[in-house]
């Protein structure tokens, strides 16, 4: 009994120093692997973003394009020639505008319980 118990843990002595080795051979692959993987992680968090905000960056690619080589002067001096050359247009606009601002002011009050509840169904 004494023997294999010997055995034993001049086997587990063995497989320890074989475990130590193994941890610096991967310390060592992971110092040459960070600068890539560091890169790849950048790029997917480029990428989530883009996917959860696509308004933001379909925004910031047409402020790109609309302030290519002309600044912000001929940015505005577009926006003089369009305002005057399609009137109607803003008119359009400015008609649903008091649309927009009425339904946040239908919206009830967080101050009376009977009012935000009378629009909920309790029949289920």
């Amino acid at each position: 009994m004494r023997k294999q118990l010997a055995a034993l843990a001049n086997r587990r002595s063995i497989l320890l120093e074989n475990i130590e080795i193994q941890r610096m051979d991967l310390a060592n692959i992971s110092l040459d692997l960070q600068k890539p993987l560091t890169l790849a992680d950048a790029g997917l968090k480029a990428v989530r973003f883009m996917r959860n905000h696509p308004g933001w960056v379909a925004g910031g690619f047409a402020a790109l394009l609309s302030l290519r080589g002309k600044g912000i002067a001929g940015m505005a001096r577009k926006g003089w020639r369009l305002m005057y050359r399609y009137p109607a247009a803003i008119a359009f606009g400015l008609n649903y505008l008091p649309a927009f601002r009425s339904s946040r002011a239908e919206e009830p009050s967080a101050g009376d319980p009977e009012e935000r509840n009378s629009e909920v169904d309790h029949s289920q």
